[in-house]
């Protein structure tokens, strides 16, 4: 009777061991709502999550800056733009929750359908080595229209450096430049003289 309970346990186990994200390919997505959406209070991972296949031509299926040409451990998640609101900030940050931080994020953000070969890839981000975090902005998207965004670790090697993270879908703080906007009412935004970010003052 012990032995059928331990196996039956060690089973159990195995498959929790080995278990893929409920998001490991566009028909699990996990929605985020509509945005603003920061921070989303929930801790997501792409521990065990497989190679997603979206594009029936395997070249169109990698993003195309994910770094190392390949995408083995993708989720999936997606929210919709609002009305009065259409530049955002995308941010995916590592956490040390129960399967450690993710490492070298990537991300990459499609319009269309989560159908194979219905998604058109707008913009995508890669992390530099080492790193925890990625951001990506976007500038101009349709209001009432569904995103999808599809985050990876990148590795130098077979290890993965899949973990836990968070992730931020922020309205994208504006940049003014004196003598070009007449004024403002935003609380938030980088502020630059004539001369810009690199120039001199003109």
């Amino acid at each position: 009777m012990n032995r059928i309970i331990l196996t039956t346990f060690f089973c159990i186990a195995m498959m929790n061991l080995f278990a893929q994200p409920i998001n490991d390919d566009c028909a699990g997505i996990i929605d985020l709502g509509v945005a603003p959406i920061c921070p989303f209070p929930d801790t997501f991972n792409n521990v065990n999550a497989s190679l997603s296949m979206v594009f029936s031509d395997p070249d169109d299926n990698v993003p195309s800056c994910f770094i190392g040409g390949t995408i083995d451990r993708d989720v999936w998640f997606q929210f919709t733009v609002p009305l009065n609101m259409v530049d955002f900030m995308i941010t995916v940050t590592g956490v040390n929750g129960m399967n450690g931080s993710i490492s070298q994020p990537q991300i990459a953000v499609y319009r269309g359908d989560c159908l194979v070969d219905e998604l058109v890839e707008l913009n995508c981000a890669s992390s530099n080595p080492a790193s925890s975090a990625v951001t990506l902005e976007l500038v101009g998207l349709t209001p009432n229209l569904t995103y999808f965004l599809r985050i990876n670790d990148w590795s130098a090697n077979a290890t993965p450096n899949w973990g836990d993270f968070v992730i931020c879908v922020e309205e994208l703080a504006q940049t003014y430049l004196m003598g070009q906007e007449p004024g403002s009412n935003a609380c938030s935004g980088t502020l630059f003289d004539s001369g810009g970010p690199d120039n001199d003052y003109m």
